[in-house]
């Protein structure tokens, strides 16, 4: 932030109020001067290191101690704006802004255009201090520092990946028919289908030779068993006259 003096003649006045109500919000430090007293102050601010603030409105044109201001201040602090296209020629070393139609609003090109040049006057009283070589070595070494730690993280990190261990397998404890529990069983998922599929081939295992003539053993038929004793129902069943059992069926060979 820079200290500000606003110099203008009376009819500039409610604009100077405006500029310095706005430019303090900003934290800049503003006085400002109306009408000739100005001119009684010019050799004091001539010492000074503040921006001096011209506004030249319609009356301001034709006033020499806003002349007098413009011509005696160092060109690098000034700052002009203007509220009519007809202002005096004077030495400058940055173009006059345009004014004419700003209504008081904080921001748009004129706002912009005089928070540019204010900043360039402030530059010029407070220059940036410059970086120190101890501070740049520092900034260097940190760099590159922090470039050789990541580079040894990923390296880490890739051995780290290419030399895992596959993961432990999972123990789990399966029940059984019975009322007791068995042990701990390792359940491993095999890679692929392939590992699981293995066909033992037994070598030189013998054949069965069926080239010479065979006979076969009869054998004697099976004869019905009473796999259970007959009910009193049934019993009765078989006294009734009117309903007769079914027949036996009797093998081919009886038949016969």
């Amino acid at each position: 932030m820079i200290d500000v003096r606003i110099v203008c003649t009376y009819d500039a006045k409610p604009l100077a109020e405006t500029l310095t109500r706005l430019l303090e919000a900003e934290q800049h430090r503003v006085r400002f001067t109306v009408g000739r007293l100005a001119l009684s102050e010019l050799e004091q601010a001539r010492t000074e290191q503040d921006a001096v603030l011209l506004i030249w409105s319609p009356d301001a044109r034709s006033q020499t101690y806003m002349i007098e201001w413009g011509n005696k201040i160092e060109a690098w602090r000034l700052v002009e704006i203007a509220r009519t296209p007809d202002y005096p020629p004077i030495s400058r070393k940055a173009p006059v802004i345009d004014f004419t139609q700003w209504r008081g609003e904080r921001g748009g090109r004129a706002w912009d255009a005089l928070n540019d040049r204010l900043r360039a006057v402030s530059n010029v009283v407070n220059p940036p201090k410059p970086v120190s070589k101890p501070a740049i070595a520092a900034m260097v070494m940190l760099a590159v520092a922090a470039m050789f730690g990541a580079v040894a993280e990923r390296n880490r990190t890739a051995h780290h990946t290419e030399t895992a261990e596959e993961p432990a397998p999972v123990e789990m404890a399966v029940e059984n028919n019975g009322n007791e529990r068995g042990g701990p069983i390792v359940a491993i998922e095999p890679a692929s289908l392939d590992e699981t599929l293995h066909f033992r081939r037994i070598p030189n295992a013998p054949l069965i030779d069926v080239s010479e003539p065979y006979t076969l053993t009869p054998i004697d038929p099976v004869e019905a068993q009473t796999i259970r004793s007959e009910t009193l129902f049934e019993r009765l069943s078989d006294l009734n006259p009117l309903r007769a059992r079914a027949p036996t069926p009797t093998a081919p060979d009886q038949a016969q």
